[in-house]
């Protein structure tokens, strides 16, 4: 872009003189990089001006620069296209933003966009920008198409490096439908990250990195009993888990999960903030039945029964901390509660039998784990003693836990 073009646009645009603006903008030619300042120049001039007409055909005049990225422009170019989505939305610029938007995505979707450390992590900032924008857009397919647009590009690095780098873009996303109480937008975050986990190396180490923001924004939800973010946030972690098939990963899950729910009920009590943990016991009652009916005994390698005994023991953590800020009971009648507030619950009425099974099995394992204080506790649900739904054949079963 020569100097007199350049000045000649920003006179038309500070003086408010659009359809001139526009036409020195199409005139405008040359595609040296250097030449880039100059339009981002231009376009900050546009948008500033209040002239989305003019941002929009030069954002598509800067199309050809993007094209002709490489590993040493590729990073400046970002953090540039950065700043401009920044512009739009402190300026309220809706079309200008997503037609940014779409022109770093195609860039993202080529083959000669670069993958090094630098711009792993400039993709990983416009990403959370884009994604937080479109949320406050209230724009799920939106804020869909650019998570799981980035998450593809940073699944394609065969080194891994890209995969944690974008989960600072996740941690971002998570605390602004925290602030929005979109939970309806939770399932594209799980989504993404499924394609950072089916497509890139180092599962394990993805979701480590994952886990303690997803654990802080979970927390913070739950201190909210209306706020739908924190039974979404487990629900989705938990389909996640059972997705992946690892049982690696339900060791780290449920521990997360388990914190969580600690917190909810030492703040609520088990009736209110029951929502937040009950998708992991859910997944503990199916499997439950399921082991009854095809299991054969202990086995360290059946992930069925390392499920029931991960989520035994996270359900007799929270049962305990319910019960320590209770001075009146102790964790068996915690159990009993969870029990009553379930089998309230209509979606789970034709669950009853299989509730009141796995309840009666948490019972069985908290009198083995807490054989001083069930000693001496009285029973008040009899619906849980009697008829007693575990066989001894069942018993022996689940001898691996028992």
């Amino acid at each position: 872009m020569s100097g007199s073009s350049w000045d000649l646009l920003r006179r038309q645009i500070a003086g408010g003189e659009v359809e001139q603006a526009v036409t020195t903008a199409k005139n405008i030619s040359g595609t040296k990089t250097s030449a880039f300042a100059d339009y981002v120049g231009a376009i900050h001039h546009a948008i500033n001006a209040g002239q989305p007409d003019v941002a929009l055909i030069l954002l598509e005049g800067s199309r050809r620069f993007l094209v002709a990225a490489d590993a040493a422009t590729f990073s400046p170019m970002m953090r540039e296209m950065t700043a401009v989505l920044a512009a739009c939305r402190r300026e309220k610029q809706g079309e200008p933003a997503r037609k940014t938007v779409a022109l770093v995505l195609q860039l993202l979707g080529s083959s000669n966009c670069p993958e090094t450390p630098d711009a792993h992590l400039v993709v990983a900032q416009f990403a959370g920008w884009a994604g937080r924008f479109a949320l406050q857009c209230n724009d799920d397919a939106w804020f869909g198409e650019i998570a799981l647009q980035t998450a593809r590009w940073a699944a394609r690095d065969s080194c891994g490096q890209s995969n944690e780098v974008l989960l600072l873009a996740f941690d971002s996303w998570l605390h602004r439908i925290f602030r929005q109480s979109r939970s309806e937008s939770i399932p594209v975050v799980f989504e993404a990250l499924s394609i950072l986990c089916a497509e890139g190396p180092g599962k394990k180490r993805i979701i480590s990195a994952f886990l303690p923001e997803w654990r802080v924004v979970a927390a913070m939800a739950c201190l909210n009993p209306e706020n739908p973010v924190a039974s979404q946030l487990v629900d989705q972690l938990v389909f996640f888990a059972i997705r992946s098939g690892d049982p690696e990963l339900w060791s780290l899950i449920s521990e997360k999960i388990g914190e969580v729910a600690a917190l909810a009920v030492s703040k609520y009590g088990v009736p209110v903030s029951f929502s937040v943990f009950r998708p992991l016991l859910d997944v503990a009652r199916i499997n439950l039945g399921d082991e009854l009916k095809f299991g054969t005994g202990p086995d360290p390698d059946n992930i069925r029964q390392h499920i029931i005994r991960r989520i035994c023991n996270e359900t007799l953590k929270i049962a305990d901390m319910a019960a320590h800020t209770d001075i009146s009971s102790v964790s068996g009648d915690k159990i009993e509660e969870m029990y009553r507030t379930w089998v309230k619950d209509p979606q789970f009425e034709p669950h009853i039998r299989s509730i009141r099974r796995f309840c009666q099995l948490l019972l069985i394992y908290w009198s083995n784990n807490r054989k001083r204080a069930a000693k001496r506790w009285t029973p008040r649900e009899k619906s849980l003693s009697e008829p007693l739904l575990l066989t001894e054949q069942d018993q022996t079963k689940l001898s691996f836990l028992l």
